[in-house]
């Protein structure tokens, strides 16, 4: 319950301060007001299914499907973090050698322009990992592939010669939601071994 309480505490300031860059770029409240509701379901519905997650049923479904959809939206929101707290770290030190250097105040439309680029080129990276996840959420989960390989050792032992290996990788649990597209997998690599 402890770790529980914790993840909720360190992911509502993270979503709290991603908000607030959220807004120095979108000036649009009803966006806003989407963006907040988004994120308080994603994340509701997070907490809600690993809190009732029952681990001696097996594959759950609901709580698969709630972590995918809770690293699409959390994923972007951290690039934006990096960014974002990057360019706030850059702007106290930077109002902090104006005050007792230059006790200008010239800079504020500067940072205020600044910092919406800094927030727009951010949201733009943030949204490259997104479509990937929406992506391997969507399509590339069942994107089966079988590659084959020769490799040859010059100081290879004669009784490996013609040996075959095989290897299965980066299977995924959210793929086993549906036992045809894995048995298709398991045809298709057994298809490419020799008989």
């Amino acid at each position: 319950m402890t770790r529980l309480i914790i993840f909720i505490i360190l992911v509502l300031a993270l979503d709290f301060y991603a908000l607030q860059s959220f807004r120095s770029v979108v000036r649009n409240p009803w966006v806003t007001y989407g963006y907040v509701a988004i994120s308080i379901a994603v994340f509701g519905n997070m907490v809600y299914q690993g809190y009732t997650l029952d681990r001696s049923s097996g594959v759950n479904s609901g709580f698969y499907l709630a972590f995918a959809v809770f690293v699409l939206v959390y994923v972007p929101k951290l690039i934006l973090l990096v960014f974002m707290f990057g360019e706030d770290v850059f702007r106290l030190f930077e109002a902090g050698v104006n005050y007792f250097v230059s006790k200008s105040d010239e800079s504020s439309a500067l940072f205020s322009s600044r910092r919406k680029f800094i927030g727009q080129l951010a949201l733009g990276i943030a949204a490259i990992p997104f479509i990937s996840i929406l992506y391997g959420i969507t399509k590339g989960k069942y994107n089966f592939k079988v590659l084959k390989y020769t490799l040859e050792f010059d100081d290879l032992p004669a009784a490996f010669e013609g040996y075959q290996v095989t290897q299965i990788s980066d299977i995924h649990s959210g793929s086993f939601d549906n036992k045809e597209k894995i048995e298709y997998a398991v045809d298709l690599v057994n298809d490419k071994l020799p008989m």
